[in-house]
């Protein structure tokens, strides 16, 4: 009866989504490479996935991503980075209305990670969209806006994982009251700014992507120290970013809700 034969093309799909899920983005190049199979037939499986919501195009540099849809497989399955499908409608406005580009981030194992990036659709692009680029706690604009409005005991736990860090006495963080003392500066203003005892060329405009006292994620907005200083575009676009972050919580919100 040929039952025990396998339906090539289930098997080449079913390939193709362990390939897509082992990154948060990945080229039809790396899609070859993990797969082994020919162009060709990539195209028309990832126009499959896309057509049953299962996958997603980024853009042509970037390439594919899973989308949320894949929890329909299996009622165990976590994504736990669902964030991404709410957030980029939300933050490709934001490049859309602003030109610069700006980045979703989350912590993961003491390290903040980029989960997505507008910087393919914007025109003022300096970097490449790095999906899965890993920044620290500190000096990062995103690692310090999660560790000034992440809860206290949160916050405590990671400020004792990063005080071994030499580069922290450097920046006048020698102990954890320097720290607090410095984040509680980030939550009176609203947002944390790149730091670092040399001037950097890019800096990182922050902000909490919050529900209740939780910090899901973090936005941040790159930009070159030559076009602007971090109080200017603080002054220009925080609200925008704010604004933004809030529409990010509405739209997981409604993700809940519908499932």
């Amino acid at each position: 009866m040929g039952a025990n034969k396998p339906v090539e093309p289930v098997v080449r799909a079913l390939k193709l989504l362990e390939a897509l899920n082992r990154k948060s983005a990945s080229s039809l190049g790396d899609l070859r490479a993990a797969t082994d199979l020919p162009k060709p037939t990539l195209i028309r499986l990832l126009d499959t996935l896309i057509a049953a919501g299962y996958s997603a195009r980024i853009s042509s540099e970037a390439g594919y991503r899973i989308t949320e849809h894949v929890l329909a497989l299996s009622i165990g399955l976590r994504f736990i980075d669902r964030i991404v499908d709410a957030a980029m409608p939300a933050m490709s406005q934001f490049t859309r209305e602003h030109d610069w580009p700006i980045g979703l981030a989350k912590v993961r194992d003491g390290v903040v990670t980029l989960l997505h990036s507008t910087a393919p659709q914007s025109p003022l692009s300096f970097e490449r969209a790095g999906y899965n680029r890993t920044y620290p706690l500190i000096p990062s604009a995103l690692g310090q806006a999660y560790l000034a409005f992440c809860t206290g005991e949160e916050r405590r736990r990671l400020i004792q994982e990063l005080l071994p860090d030499a580069q922290l006495g450097v920046l006048g963080m020698r102990d954890a009251r320097a720290i607090e003392a410095h984040l509680a500066e980030v939550r009176r203003r609203g947002y944390a700014v790149t730091l670092s005892p040399r001037p950097y060329k890019v800096l990182g405009l922050a902000v909490p992507v919050k529900q209740g006292r939780q910090v899901l994620a973090c936005l941040v907005m790159r930009f070159p120290r030559s076009v602007m200083t971090h109080e200017q575009a603080a002054g220009r676009y925080l609200g925008s970013l704010n604004a933004t972050a809030r529409t990010i919580v509405t739209a997981l919100a409604a993700q809940d809700s519908a499932n």
